[in-house]
């Protein structure tokens, strides 16, 4: 098993390029995209687009794809668009599915493209299953809600650019070229979700399945089978382990199924025949239907894992279609409220509702339940839509000698699919109890930062659950430290409660303090409560006032300012700091969740009156993950970063005044960050010091956001990734469309890279950017002061690098001092081994 474990650490150390990422993925498993193969054959077919298409007569599409596509051609991005428009009518959703598109260069000869799936998500709203992996197009569509947020893709695609194309829609395909369309197809129904985790290593002879750890597995995995017949699925530990041989013979045994009940109701009950070659085929094995069963010119043919010269496939057939619902673009959602515990026996009352993309099966709807947690016996409750509004009911007389009730709910679709709720029963359920009650309520809320007193209303938010119901919640408050009137929170839907601080908002002002704290009271006979937070704490925010707008602005952050809202950050002198700075949380946190994220910001209250050309310039030191290797801002890849912001309406929706960067903008970050990543571990304990301050200026103008005359609001913003996470980000002299000196020293000591230390015989000063000419000056002293070298170079612009030699010298302390224009940029001490 070493050997097998080696290689996959070699393999994502490949993928990542960071070992700042390396500790949560060392034991991860990174599946390559599904990719699209030529058969260097001509098989000419014409397959014309789904009715759906054809006949939508200028309807509206299910869902939006919108592509950025990157180095394409006009033709190839019309021809793009007609594939893309295909899909719009064939799956439903919401939410916008967002794909980046590369015409590459660097894929295989033979490789067409590749497709799939930006990341994955598992038990978020909804999920059909539990601990399954959702690609994120998918489960977005199901949470109908944004979970990857508008900066991330949801596909990421590749398209050979070596290949000879035919960009036509009208199935007239050359016998020499290869229909772009249909290969557009076929890979968007890779990013949407036609792709999973199976893998084999021919190395370790084991097949295995696995995303973050070993074991996940998405919804198309769940589907996978062997044989036609008595189908076991492939995620059946008893018959497959996983990371086994028995695995591994069936990933390649070309007897693999889909148990997709659409697909089957479509092919007259017979279960799709998957892609399943000897040996394993990375890229196409499992995510594609077989060649042989569903060969080229055939309404199935488009997910075949190869495409011949000449082939034509503008519909992605009944079977694809079919599994394509079942992985999760078509769904059976159940809307049951759970039934609360009781005092005394009473009749307990069922009610919900179904929603599906097919129609509920008449008679289907049931309440199952037990009164040993379903270890000997179970009993069934038929649920029924009385009045004909779709809401589904049933009224059950507990037995007198009911103490606990076990329950689940199930309802199937006129495609016979089966859903219940909890997902996993009935090796989960729930569960009613009668007698007594003594639990508490229990509340979560999350803390409100600050109130803007350009604001109406501050409003608060909680969500209180109990298992016998709640009777009140309401919120204790203070002004300055005087007690308020308490006010209630009013029932929303499910457990969420809400209401609005009842302040005057004219009697406020910058600087003031709320704190408070929620009660919440159940409706048992004890009338058990529970207050948030608990003991005599409470929560707190300030009350902050946007100041009239000003041309200009600076601060030195040597003092506290009631000029920056400090919430995420603070103005102090930090310890490596010989002055005040405004500073972020040090370390800044990371969510070590997956898909989970977090931002830190802070912004001055002070509007800024955009000048023609105006700009800001401030010293800064950012220590915070670096991405990927040539990762750039915007790919999801680029991992942490910070980045300077702007709005022009008091902060509702905010734009980049630049690109964020991250500690791969200067190689003295860089180092240091990376250089403070203990063994097996990946945040980097590095602590910032004045040191490595870095000079930057922003031009406010140059980016598509905003202009002169403009008034503008301006934010410092960190944002942080699942996984590793540093020190964070230090910013000080910030001068915004203020005169600058014509004297002023234009580098900062983070630009110089002075480096190695300790060093043995040479030792090299590295200047990043020298971004006006400039006259630079190297000095070398020794213990007793004495200088033993020095240098002056005219002219320098740009990149500056000079090697020093001091072999002859003994081992000992010596120090640095390099200069520009004259003026001291940086002291350093230096030791020789």
């Amino acid at each position: 098993m070493s050997k097998f474990y080696t290689l996959l650490c070699l393999l994502i150390l490949v993928v990542l390029s960071s070992n700042a990422q390396i500790k949560e993925f060392k034991e991860s498993v990174k599946i390559p995209n599904p990719v699209c193969y030529s058969s260097g054959k001509v098989e000419k077919a014409r397959i014309p687009p789904p009715k759906d298409f054809l006949l939508k007569s200028g309807e509206q599409p299910k869902c939006s794809i919108e592509v950025d596509y990157f180095g394409f051609t006009p033709e190839a991005k019309a021809a793009f668009q007609h594939a893309v428009d295909i899909w719009e009518t064939m799956v439903k959703s919401e939410i916008p599915i967002r794909m980046k598109a590369t015409w590459s260069d660097k894929l295989a000869t033979d490789v067409l493209g590749s497709c799939g799936p930006e990341t994955y998500y598992k038990n978020f709203k909804d999920a059909p299953y539990k601990d399954r992996y959702y690609p994120v197009a998918i489960a977005e569509k199901i949470a109908n809600r944004e979970l990857n947020g508008e900066s991330r893709y949801d596909m990421i695609a590749n398209f050979s650019s070596k290949i000879n194309w035919y960009f036509g829609n009208d199935l007239e395909t050359l016998d020499d070229k290869h229909d772009f369309i249909t290969v557009v197809l076929h890979e968007i129904a890779h990013g949407l979700g036609f792709t999973g985790f199976f893998f084999v290593d021919e190395d370790d002879g084991l097949g295995a399945y696995g995303y973050y750890n070993f074991g996940d597995a998405t919804s198309f995995d769940v589907l996978v089978g062997r044989e036609a017949t008595a189908t076991i699925q492939l995620l059946d530990t008893a018959h497959y382990a996983n990371l086994s041989t028995e695995l591994k013979d069936a990933l390649q045994s070309r007897k693999l199924y889909a148990t997709s009940p659409i697909a089957m109701k479509r092919n007259d009950g017979n279960k799709p025949r998957l892609y399943a070659p000897l040996p394993f085929d990375d890229g196409s094995s499992i995510y594609h239907l077989r060649d042989i069963t569903y060969p080229n010119g055939t309404i199935n043919s488009l997910m075949t894992h190869a495409i011949g010269l000449g082939e034509a496939i503008h519909d992605p057939g009944p079977l694809t279609l079919g599994i394509m619902d079942d992985i999760g673009w078509s769904n059976i959602f159940i809307r049951f409220d759970q039934v609360k515990d009781t005092e005394e026996l009473k009749p307990l009352v069922f009610n919900g509702w179904f929603e599906s993309d097919y129609d509920v099966k008449a008679g289907s709807p049931r309440v199952i339940y037990s009164l040993d947690d379903f270890e000997s016996h179970s009993d069934t409750i038929v649920l029924a839509d009385v009045l004909g509004d779709g809401m589904y009911s049933a009224i059950y007389i507990p037995e007198d000698t009911a103490k606990n009730i076990s329950y689940y709910i199930e309802v199937q679709d006129t495609m016979d699919r089966k859903r219940t709720a909890p997902a996993l029963a009935p090796k989960e359920y729930y569960s009613i109890h009668i007698g007594e009650d003594n639990e508490n309520p229990v509340i979560s809320h999350e803390e409100i930062p600050y109130f803007i007193l350009t604001e109406d209303q501050q409003q608060v938010v909680a969500i209180v659950d109990d298992n016998l119901g709640i009777d009140t919640v309401y919120v204790n408050y203070f002004v300055n430290g005087n007690e308020q009137t308490a006010f209630p929170l009013s029932w929303d839907y499910g457990n969420h409660y809400s209401g609005n601080f009842p302040f005057q908002v004219n009697t406020l002002k910058d600087g003031d303090e709320i704190t408070y704290a929620i009660f919440a009271v159940d409706g048992s006979k004890n009338q058990n409560s529970t207050r948030l937070p608990e003991g005599n704490d409470l929560f707190s925010f300030r009350i902050e006032e946007i100041f009239e707008p000003v041309s200009s602005y600076r601060n030195n952050f040597d003092q506290e300012t009631p000029d920056f809202i400090l919430y995420d950050f603070d103005v102090y002198t930090a310890s490596g700091f010989a002055n005040g700075a405004l500073h972020s949380l040090h370390p800044y946190l990371a969510p070590k969740i997956d898909n989970a994220e977090l931002d830190f910001s802070t912004f001055l209250k002070k509007p800024i009156i955009l000048k023609d050309g105006g700009s800001m310039t401030f010293d800064e030191v950012v220590l915070v993950e670096p991405g990927a290797a040539n990762s750039i801002y915007g790919e999801s890849d680029f991992y942490d970063y910070v980045i300077v912001e702007g709005s022009k309406d008091l902060g509702t929706t905010w734009q980049p005044l630049a690109d964020g960067y991250d500690s791969s903008d200067q190689p003295t970050w860089l180092t240091n960050y990376n250089g403070g990543i203990p063994k097996d571990e990946q945040d980097s304990e590095t602590e910032g010091t004045s040191e490595w301050f870095v000079h930057r200026a922003i031009t406010f103008t140059d980016n598509d956001f905003f202009v002169a005359g403009d008034t503008v609001l301006v934010r410092f913003r960190i944002y942080s990734d699942p996984y590793a996470a540093g020190w964070g980000w230090a910013i000080d002299n910030l001068k915004i469309q203020t005169p600058v000196s014509s004297d002023l020293t234009l580098l900062s000591p983070g630009e110089i890279n002075v480096y190695p230390n300790p060093f043995s015989n040479n030792v090299t000063v590295q200047i990043s950017n020298v971004q006006h000419e400039s006259q630079i000056q190297v000095e070398l002293y020794n213990a007793l002061g004495q200088k033993i070298y020095a240098t002056e170079v005219m002219g320098v612009i740009g990149e500056y690098s000079e090697e020093i030699n001091l072999s002859g010298y003994r081992s000992g302390m010596f120090l640095i001092k390099v200069s520009q224009n004259g003026q001291t940029v940086l002291t350093k001490k230096l030791i020789k081994n």
